[in-house]
């Protein structure tokens, strides 16, 4: 309690600017701060955080099918020391195939795979919510609209339910809505077979220089210039790579806003699409859907249909 009450006199006693209080208050934080700027100044520098080059380099065009190549594996011999070692080969359930270089396995990589593989399962559960549940409620509206139609029209009427062409069903929605999802998960499971074969490709370029190195004397682990050399190397390789992402970043210029529904393959697809509903007969080449037996489709009109048989 005695020095707290000292530090209460000395600060009650330093507010006045004439009193030695203040004036060895002001002294003791000047060299404070002149030992904290000193302190700073003497820590080194953060690290520079470099990112690696890409494990594969996307390089077939824009509109071709995807194709990659490796970026910098195989690595030479010369850019390590010790045994090459044989990246394992992995997959998820899902089919996405990825390389294991090292254990443990690197988080950046866990959430790359979890994220794809998150994306293909949504567009799996979207395609099964339209084949189960969306067509069928489709169906029925689509029936309920031809009832009404027929109702009001029984019924002396004029108005009905009105229709805009080839694209006037509620399963019409749901088949585009499926193509489309079909198409994003084409798209998707493409992009991973090309990265699969090239995966495979640089396996067996590994195992071939594996093989090859077996018959090679190595320089011991703990030989200092050898590992210099080897860190050298790997830095330079490393160094190129990041060259020329950087540059290959700089040469793509930034593409402007396109609707992928108006993309020249989805156009298409739509095309064949609806190429493919009228040759089945579901509409007519006037755009006019054909009139529907609901006897057997719609069990309310078939009860209907009784009922007035019976009077």
């Amino acid at each position: 309690m005695a020095s707290g009450y000292k530090f209460l006199t000395l600060l009650t006693r330093g507010q006045t600017t004439d009193n030695p209080e203040h004036a060895q208050i002001t002294q003791y934080l000047r060299q404070r701060n002149e030992e904290s700027a000193l302190s700073r100044s003497r820590a080194p520098p953060p690290p520079i955080r470099r990112h690696n080059p890409p494990l594969l380099t996307k390089i077939s065009p824009p509109d071709a099918p995807p194709e990659y190549a490796p970026t910098v594996r195989p690595l030479p011999k010369a850019a390590f020391i010790g045994e090459r070692k044989v990246p394992k080969v992995a997959n998820t359930s899902e089919g996405q195939v990825f390389l294991r270089i090292k254990k443990p396995q690197p988080r950046v990589l866990s959430r790359a795979v979890s994220r794809r593989s998150n994306l293909f399962q949504k567009d799996v559960w979207a395609l099964l919510d339209i084949e189960e549940e969306n067509m069928g409620s489709a169906n029925e509206e689509d029936r309920w609209e031809s009832l009404m139609n027929k109702q009001l029209a029984a019924e002396g009427f004029q108005d009905k339910v009105t229709r805009d062409g080839t694209l006037e069903s509620y399963r019409w929605s749901e088949l585009l809505s499926k193509s489309w999802v079909e198409s994003q998960l084409d798209r998707r499971w493409s992009d991973w077979v090309a990265r699969g074969k090239a995966v495979s490709e640089l396996i067996e370029q590994e195992k071939a220089l594996a093989k090859k190195e077996a018959r090679i004397s190595r320089p011991l682990p703990d030989n200092p210039r050898a590992t210099k050399a080897a860190r050298e190397t790997l830095d330079k390789i490393l160094g190129e790579a990041r060259q020329k992402e950087a540059a290959r970043q700089e040469e793509a210029q930034p593409k402007p806003f396109q609707d992928p529904f108006m993309a020249p393959l989805w156009v298409e697809r739509v095309r064949e699409l609806e190429r493919r509903q009228m040759s089945r007969g579901e509409y007519r080449k006037d755009g006019k859907r054909p009139a529907e037996d609901f006897e057997s489709k719609f069990p309310l009109d078939a009860f209907a249909a009784l009922k007035a048989a019976r009077k």
